[in-house]
């Protein structure tokens, strides 16, 4: 058995299903982003913003680690010598079957 295969619901559409039993939605979460500070590639900073389990964000830049709101993370937009997303991740949401 593969880690997704193709079923069919009642209605006739098609939806993929894992091994744990979940069946994939097509709606996926963010759960980490990578930024950089700074003006160029050639300077600047790095830092990670990974959501956690109970929802909060946590800041890890360096040794350092500070909590944040969601709404900090949206605005991780750049510009100048403000952060911009880099690298960003997401996690399927999966419905039990």
């Amino acid at each position: 058995m593969t880690d997704a295969e193709e079923s069919s619901n009642k209605s006739g559409e098609s939806s993929t299903s894992n091994q744990q039993g979940g069946v994939m939605t097509g709606i996926y979460d963010l759960v980490s982003v990578l930024t950089h500070k700074g003006r160029s590639a050639d300077s600047g900073h790095y830092v990670a913003w990974v959501k956690q389990e109970n929802g909060k964000w946590v800041q890890y830049d360096d040794a350092n680690t500070s909590l944040h709101r969601e709404e900090d993370i949206t605005k991780l937009s750049g510009g100048g010598d403000w952060h911009m997303a880099y690298i960003v991740m997401y996690k399927a949401r999966l419905v039990s079957m």
